[in-house]
């Protein structure tokens, strides 16, 4: 698997809002190393799984707090 530059298309732009990109619908690929608008769970260009949620601990805390209000 391998980026083909097709997601280029897809690519998410930072509103600059205080909500993270997760809350926004955005998601990560990981190969492509870019947020996309994308609803399905496989990257459009390369096929790997998306991510729609964070990494890291505190990050995770914020999108709870954000998705429980």
């Amino acid at each position: 698997m391998h980026c083909n530059e097709s997601c280029k298309k897809f690519k998410a732009e930072s509103n600059g809002q205080k909500s993270g990109r997760y809350v926004q619908g955005q998601k990560r690929c990981t190969q492509c190393e870019l947020f996309i608008t994308w609803e399905g769970l496989w990257c459009p260009c390369c096929g790997c799984l998306l991510r729609s949620k964070p990494r890291a601990r505190k990050l995770k805390q914020r999108l709870s707090l954000q998705l429980s209000r």
